[in-house]
């Protein structure tokens, strides 16, 4: 079973995927942080396979969270999920 974080600032958004995701509950192991200290809290705690980010948090913004990441777990997949597109 893969183990997979999401980490996004607004608890609404992280109610959203886990509920478009409930069906994948027997594949994935899935543990939801608000904010990227919890992310990096979790993180500490336990292995995960990805982490899935907002890009645009408060406090940590989704980059410099996945550079902490890259930088303590460089195994770890990296995903940013943003509403935002920039051109």
């Amino acid at each position: 079973m893969k183990r997979v974080l999401f980490v996004d600032d607004e608890q609404g958004i992280l109610d959203g995927l886990r509920r478009m995701l409930r069906p994948l509950r027997h594949e994935w192991e899935m543990t939801f942080a608000t904010g990227g200290e919890q992310g990096l809290a979790a993180l500490a705690a336990h292995p995960f396979d990805v982490v899935v980010s907002d890009m645009r948090m408060p406090v940590m913004n989704g980059l410099e969270f996945l550079v902490h990441v890259r930088e303590r777990y460089p195994a770890v997949v990296r995903i940013i999920l943003s509403g935002y597109a920039e051109f």
